[in-house]
């Protein structure tokens, strides 16, 4: 006998990344991401909706066959409750707590919630519900001192220097940030916690500022760049269109786990990977702003992005593909592996527009291999601009490792100097003439066993140019 239908909700935050991102400094971004754990925490979500006597009267729960994701609230209730009344309330608390999110809510009918899905899949594109911030257009209003997005309503004292913020910075700075000792968090929160916690590390070991960060580079470094880091897994979504034809109710539920926890598992691996040996800071290299199902967004020490990078990506194909859970949905189809995008600036460029370049480099990854495979594109901001040039490729995983020890050979065995010269003379544009000029160059100079392997890659020179680009972090 089928289990009796109810009714699946799930409110989630829209564009997150980029939400979070919206302050110019960590200490903005870790009091929204303190009020986004707070609310879509599992068990303070069951303590919320029991002190809402019209939730708790009709029966509304927390959806445990959801998978985990960062700013996602599933409920369920009986068939007959009208979804509505109860989605105004979770975006009401939701704004009470950061004004300026934005809101999406779908629901539908199903005996299981992979049914829901099943049938919403099969008649609708968008959700059921978006809900926007208020706009504040009246010209003459004074915008935020820190973020731009919105009027300002207050002003504070942040990092010694006054602003006039709007309702949302006031939420991330002073409501949360700094009510004294946070009552029930620590700073900092959630996936930083988790972070420090799998590590076995105390929040001793986190640093409280973006350029406290970057001075955890090497000795011999500049120590004031930091690399953005935007990963998402490849042939996810093709993985769970094929678990929502299936049979199996559970499936979708054991699935997002498993994913979410190879996630976990392979920032646990990456972080390791670049952890400072015996003797070096203490101070962890990596804050993860993002976590949850296959999404990470991390800023991580500009020296040791590569190394994290590649770390994370051998780690969460590893993961899935040993997966149990996984192993009847990956059947008929490409295994599931991740994609990046690294954007490497100094610790003073803006956040945000780190964060966006980052997601658009992540995207051009996924599509020029068609997110079948695991693959990196970059940008150096400082050395390149906000524009990756027209010979920039995403270069896959296998020849970032299977080209390591050629890429080290070429940033020891080649002084910065004779780079830069190398740099001129592969003219993209007359690739032929650029060939024989680079080797007669490095021919003469002694160089040609480093430079050999990137030009016979590739009949133009947009691989050394490549290359001479990712060996000014590659360590």
């Amino acid at each position: 006998m089928s289990p009796a239908e109810q009714m699946y909700l799930d409110v989630g935050v829209s564009g997150i990344q980029r939400y979070l991102a919206r302050t110019p400094d960590l200490k903005g971004r870790r009091g929204a991401s303190a009020w986004l754990t707070g609310a879509t925490d599992r068990d303070g979500l069951r303590a919320w909706i029991r002190e809402q006597r019209a939730l708790a009267d009709q029966a509304i729960s927390v959806n445990d066959e959801a998978g985990e994701a960062d700013g996602l609230i599933p409920l369920r209730m009986p068939a007959g409750v009208e979804p509505r009344p109860v989605v105004d309330l979770v975006v009401s608390m939701l704004r009470r707590r950061l004004p300026g999110l934005q809101i999406a809510a779908t629901w539908g009918l199903g005996n299981s919630y992979l049914d829901a899905h099943r049938r919403w899949r099969s008649t609708h594109q968008d959700p059921a519900l978006a809900s926007l911030p208020p706009i504040g257009d009246f010209p003459p209003l004074e915008s935020c001192g820190l973020c731009r997005a919105d009027p300002a309503v207050a002003e504070i004292t942040v990092h010694d220097r006054e602003y006039r913020i709007c309702a949302d910075c006031r939420q991330r700075y002073v409501d949360r940030y700094r009510r004294p000792g946070l009552e029930s968090d620590a700073v900092p929160v959630g996936a930083e916690c988790w972070l420090l916690e799998g590590l076995g590390l105390g929040s001793d070991h986190a640093v409280q500022e973006f350029d406290a960060l970057a001075n955890l580079g090497e000795a011999g470094g500049n120590r004031n760049h930091l690399a953005t880091v935007s990963i998402d897994g490849n042939a996810i979504g093709a993985l769970f269109r094929r678990i929502l034809d299936g049979a199996d109710p559970a499936a979708k539920q054991h699935a997002s786990r498993a994913v979410a926890e190879a996630t976990r598992q392979a920032l646990l691996t990456a972080t390791r990977a670049v952890l400072p040996e015996a003797g070096g800071s203490g101070s962890v290299p990596v804050i993860p702003h993002v976590l949850g199902g296959d999404d990470l967004l991390v800023s991580v020490v500009a020296d040791r992005a590569w190394r994290f990078a590649t770390a994370y990506l051998s780690a969460f194909e590893r993961h899935l593909r040993e997966s149990a859970d996984l192993q009847v949905a990956r059947d008929g189809g490409d295994g599931p592996t991740a994609s990046a995008g690294v954007v490497f600036a100094r610790a003073t460029f803006p956040f945000r527009r780190a964060v966006e370049l980052s997601e658009s480099l992540l995207r051009q990854a996924k599509r020029a291999h068609a997110g079948r495979i695991p693959a990196v594109a970059w940008l150096d901001v400082t050395q390149e601009g906000e524009h990756p040039p027209p010979h920039r490729s995403a270069w896959t995983l296998d020849e970032l490792t299977g080209m390591s020890e050629a890429l080290a050979a070429l940033r020891t065995g080649v002084p910065p100097s004779n780079r830069a010269v190398l740099e001129r003379l592969a003219d993209p544009a007359d690739p032929g003439l650029a060939q024989a000029r680079l080797r007669d160059h490095v021919r003469r100079l002694g160089h040609a066993a480093v430079l050999d392997p990137f030009l016979d890659m590739d009949p133009t020179t947009g691989r050394l140019l490549d290359a001479l680009s990712l060996v000014r972090w590659w360590r």
